[in-house]
């Protein structure tokens, strides 16, 4: 979430140009932030659009008559999940909504909108503004941006030059507004050409879609599916998301320590031989106050009345008496957006003060969601488990959490129930080996056991293997830290 300080104008060469100077504590803050994106044209992309942000929202909240409604970021708890596809943000003023276009190029000739800000019906603006960004900085040191201009929605639609190359939408400097004031006296009016709506996609197209666009190897996943098929999956918010995280799971942040690095670079295989992140598998939420649970939900996605969420999810958390849903308000931090500086904060804390291992493991796995370089940040993944039992509901979950321990030590927990009975098999047998087949750990259960539970420490690169047997029927799931 950002938080935002005050804006500091400069003279400008062009006296009808608006020129604002970047706070650095905002720079180093955005460069932290944008670390959390697939590749380095995404980082920069992050970097570049959130430089912009806070001075440009504050310029805008004192810039509005009082009679204007406030300013607010669009999808503000996801800008993420954009800025790793697509250049822009955007603001909302009541019913309008302002399109900041940031460009670093040192003599800036046109602005140049991606298609999904135009073509999309509910991603289209009233205004696109031309901002130019110097984040080198002047004789004084000081990075800012300048506003070149603005274009409406129609004017863009309809006169702007279309380049089918790189899905976008362009016009020169000089055929923008330059008067910001033409602006502010027309908030209101609609200024929006009629664009088709988006495809339906169905849940099956969307899959495979997600499969093809959440390579991090390819840097251009706007261009890679036609923009009918792209524009009706970015414009749903879940599969946007879905995508976003899919992209930096197997990202490896060059900030990263070593045992955090592995743990990262091995999702890939792990997820190449079955092994999900504990997020896809069916969770529930226990016995969570289903009102908390909503209010993280929606703060997640950019509901500002929710923003007194944290401060609840802090006193839950910090609650000693109540272990369980100190487990689940944990669950519910990680679940928030990449990044969150009050729910990282909040789970380094307890990692430093709480001695229950259960808590600090869940807590671990939630930072890993949401802060991938933090050196305490571990991973929960899982595996369903059919032995060809007669019923479904005996079908078991597999899970395993890896969290750093030591420079090259990995503490494992392995955890066994079913997926759908509140008991185990009775007569079910797990078994841990190592590399020489040999047992390091069994246990048999009875009639009664709801789960079976491990926990061992490991080097980078142990190899194990799971074996579990019932009925005469067994199976083993090989795994290498």
């Amino acid at each position: 979430m950002f938080e935002f300080t005050k804006y500091s104008p400069l003279e400008s060469q062009i006296s009808e140009r608006l020129r604002l100077t970047i706070d650095q504590v905002d720079l180093e803050t955005t460069w932290q932030q944008s670390q959390h994106h697939s590749h380095p044209i995404a980082r920069y992309n992050g970097y570049l659009n959130g430089a912009c942000l806070n001075a440009l929202f504050n310029w805008l909240s004192d810039w509005l008559e009082p009679e204007n409604p406030q300013p607010l970021v669009w999808h503000g708890q996801d800008l993420a999940s954009i800025w790793e596809v697509v250049n822009g943000t955007a603001i909302q003023i009541g019913d309008s909504r302002l399109v900041f276009i940031p460009n670093d190029e040192s003599d800036l000739e046109e602005i140049c909108v991606p298609q999904e800000w135009v073509d999309i019906p509910s991603w289209a603006g009233d205004y696109y503004v031309a901002v130019q960004v110097n984040l080198d900085g002047d004789d004084d040191d000081r990075c800012w941006l300048e506003v070149c201009g603005f274009a409406t929605h129609q004017q863009l639609k309809h006169q702007g030059r279309y380049n089918a190359g790189d899905r976008t939408y362009s016009l020169a400097i000089d055929e923008l507004t330059a008067s910001l004031t033409v602006m502010q006296i027309t908030l209101g009016l609609n200024l929006q050409a009629e664009v088709a709506p988006v495809l339906n996609l169905s849940e099956m197209d969307a899959a495979k879609l997600l499969q093809i666009l959440g390579d991090s190897s390819l840097y251009s996943p706007r261009l890679k599916v036609s923009f009918e098929q792209w524009a009706a999956f970015l414009a749903n918010d879940k599969y946007r998301q879905q995508l976003y995280h899919n992209r930096v799971a197997n990202f490896v942040p060059v900030v990263a320590t070593p045992t955090l690095a592995t743990l990262l670079q091995r999702m890939n295989n792990y997820s190449q031989a079955g092994w999900k992140m504990l997020e896809q598998m069916k969770e529930n939420f226990g016995n969570l106050d289903q009102s908390l649970v909503n209010g993280a939900l929606s703060y997640r996605d950019g509901n500002s009345k929710s923003h007194n969420t944290i401060p609840t999810l802090t006193e839950i958390v910090n609650n000693n008496r109540n272990p369980q849903n100190q487990l689940q308000g944990i669950k519910v931090l990680g679940g928030l957006e990449l990044g969150n500086l009050e729910a990282i904060a909040i789970l380094t804390h307890l990692l430093e003060t709480n001695e229950n291992e259960a808590l600090r493991r869940e807590a671990s796995v939630s930072l890993g969601k949401i802060d991938p370089t933090n050196e305490s940040a571990g991973v929960g993944i899982g595996k369903t488990i059919n032995l060809g039992m007669r019923f479904d509901s005996d079908r078991l979950q597999l899970v395993l959490t890896l969290t750093p321990e030591e420079t090259d030590k990995i503490n494992v927990h392995l955890l066994l129930r079913s997926e759908r009975s509140p008991i185990l098999p009775p007569n079910l047998q797990l078994s841990i080996l190592d590399e020489d087949d040999k047992v390091f750990f069994e246990e048999q259960t009875d009639a009664a056991d709801n789960l079976i539970e491990w926990t061992f420490t490991a080097a980078i690169g142990d190899y194990f293997q799971v074996k579990i047997a019932v009925n005469g029927v067994s199976i083993k799931e090989p795994f290498t830290v």
